[in-house]
């Protein structure tokens, strides 16, 4: 009886814990895993940048993997209000909001090795390496499409891994 009661309790506990997690935990944590699957020149800096253009809860999210490594480089989490300081990122997360000043920022960035990700949006997405789309599409994950050209563009190449797991990858 009481080993009955402990399982219980346990499950009961493990059931209290389970919580959702948001669309923004779960975007932080695709972003990170983007990256982690990601094989990157050597630029010889001792950060990684996150940068995220004018999404402050993505950002909050993103801050909670500072304490990670990518590479052997610290994670540092940027909330840019502006075009500025895009040449210093190594992922740059684009909200939807962002899709007007598409061009502008691929123009920016030129051949850097800088991992695009953006929201969905239109196909005219040329410059973005990887496209999220809505959370919890297709039960509990993201769903995302990924852009061969422009990973090459960029001198960055996907693991094998994260072309296996995209729901479509253009070429």
């Amino acid at each position: 009886m009481r080993r009955l009661f402990v399982l219980l309790a346990c499950c009961l506990a493990l059931n209290l814990r389970a919580e959702p997690v948001s669309e923004y935990d779960m975007k932080a944590i695709y972003l990170y895993n983007f990256a982690s699957y990601t094989e990157w020149p050597f630029w010889g800096r001792a950060n990684f940048n996150f940068c995220v253009l004018g999404d402050d809860e993505l950002g909050n999210a993103l801050s909670r993997l500072e304490s990670k490594k990518i590479n052997g480089m610290r994670v540092v989490v940027a909330r840019l209000t502006s075009l500025v300081a895009i040449r210093q990122c190594q992922v740059l997360y684009l909200p939807g909001k962002q899709h007007a000043n598409l061009r502008r920022i691929q123009s920016e960035l030129g051949e850097l090795p800088v991992l695009t990700v953006g929201e969905a949006g239109s196909e005219a997405e040329v410059g973005v390496v990887l496209r999220l789309e809505g959370a919890r599409l297709e039960g509990a994950r993201l769903v995302f499409d990924l852009n061969l050209a422009a990973f090459q563009r960029a001198g960055l190449k996907p693991q094998e891994t994260l072309v296996r797991l995209a729901r479509n990858v253009r070429k």
